[in-house]
């Protein structure tokens, strides 16, 4: 346990009365309200999950980008969702859920075991969890401990209150949202209070695509034919890394050929330094592996609005077209078979 024994007791006490609280009786998962860091002074914006009774949860999403994402990602039709899981694990955030004991993870048994604390029946175990770019859910580090706490100590103040009054969570000024804040520090003087301000424009760094100019000279000189590749870009499902350290993420670009329904190209790409700068990356990559073949197809399809942007401006002098399709079957039927595949062993 990286943080001190106090600091995990004082956080897993907070959510043993949250689930007795029992927030996701009364709360809609698009009910958020904010609390700003004391020392930081970042903004986390607190979301309660379960009202369905499925997944009785509650997430932190750290910053006004990652509130923006979560949504979008809400409001996104199911079927997004269901193919591409990974966006909900690219929102950096917090999360306290109750699971089933089965469902823990080695150090979720190791922590409540230090801590002498045991739990029984379905949904009863708590479990932490930190969500960042690039990587697979993980251990919450000491200064996540902390925060994680405060933020379900004030959902134990904030949760009943809303219950009596479903307006607290919007203040009179329109674009206004509540946000509990403490002053520096107050926090264990029990100094938070409740504000009302505008909600900060999130930010969004630009892709930085990049490509090399020789292949698409080559691809030039190829003869253009009345082709098209299906392109798609996921999350392989799984972690990769050694064992103690946080598992990273792998994506697969995939790439089919559709006439022939053969996979045309597949590789393997990491966010390094973020989701831009891996989105920045394809280009490069499948217009290498078009010229190589002397392929310039008419047209490269896409089922990820994500993609069209970074492949539009690499394409745009060979007259391909890239376009946006809701659903691509002969890649997803490659996509299924590789996930399959992998399902039986390790990418590495």
């Amino acid at each position: 346990m990286d943080a001190n024994r106090l600091e995990w007791e004082r956080l897993v006490d907070a959510a043993v009365r949250i689930k007795q609280l029992a927030p996701w009786e009364w709360m809609q998962e698009d009910e958020v309200f904010g609390i700003r860091h004391p020392e930081s002074g970042e903004i986390g914006f607190v979301s309660v999950m379960g009202i369905l009774g499925q997944h009785p949860a509650v997430a932190v999403y750290m910053g006004p980008r990652a509130l923006a994402e979560f949504l979008d990602l809400h409001q996104a039709p199911p079927d997004v969702l269901n193919e591409y899981p990974e966006y909900l694990l690219e929102i950096p955030q917090l999360q306290a859920s109750f699971e089933d004991r089965a469902d823990l993870e080695d150090w979720d048994r190791q922590l409540l075991r230090n801590l002498n604390r045991k739990f029984r029946g379905r949904k009863a175990w708590p479990r932490f969890q930190s969500f960042r770019p690039g990587f697979m859910p993980w251990q919450l580090e000491p200064e996540e401990v902390r925060f994680l706490t405060l933020v379900l100590e004030q959902l134990e103040d904030v949760a009943p209150r809303l219950h009596k009054n479903q307006g607290l969570l919007i203040g009179k000024e329109p674009g206004t949202f509540l946000l509990r804040s403490c002053r520096q520090g107050a926090v264990s003087t029990g100094g938070w209070e409740d504000r009302y301000e505008n909600l900060p424009t999130p930010e969004y760094p630009p892709v930085p695509v990049a490509w090399d100019p020789d292949d698409v000279k080559r691809l030039k000189r190829a003869v253009a034919k009345r082709e098209v590749i299906e392109l798609d870009l996921f999350m392989f499902p799984g972690p990769i890394g050694g064992k103690g350290q946080r598992p990273q993420a792998g994506y697969i670009l995939l790439a089919v050929h559709a006439p022939s329904n053969l996979v045309f190209g597949v590789e393997t790409l990491f966010i390094n330094e973020s989701l831009e700068q891996m989105l920045g990356l394809v280009p490069g990559v499948i217009l290498s592996k078009l010229a190589d073949r002397g392929l310039r197809p008419k047209e490269i399809h896409v089922q990820s609005s994500r993609l069209v942007g970074v492949l539009e401006a690499a394409f745009e002098g060979l007259g391909t077209k890239i376009v946006l399709k809701p659903s691509l079957k002969k890649l997803r039927t490659a996509k299924r078979e590789m996930l399959a595949h992998f399902a039986k062993g390790p990418l590495y």
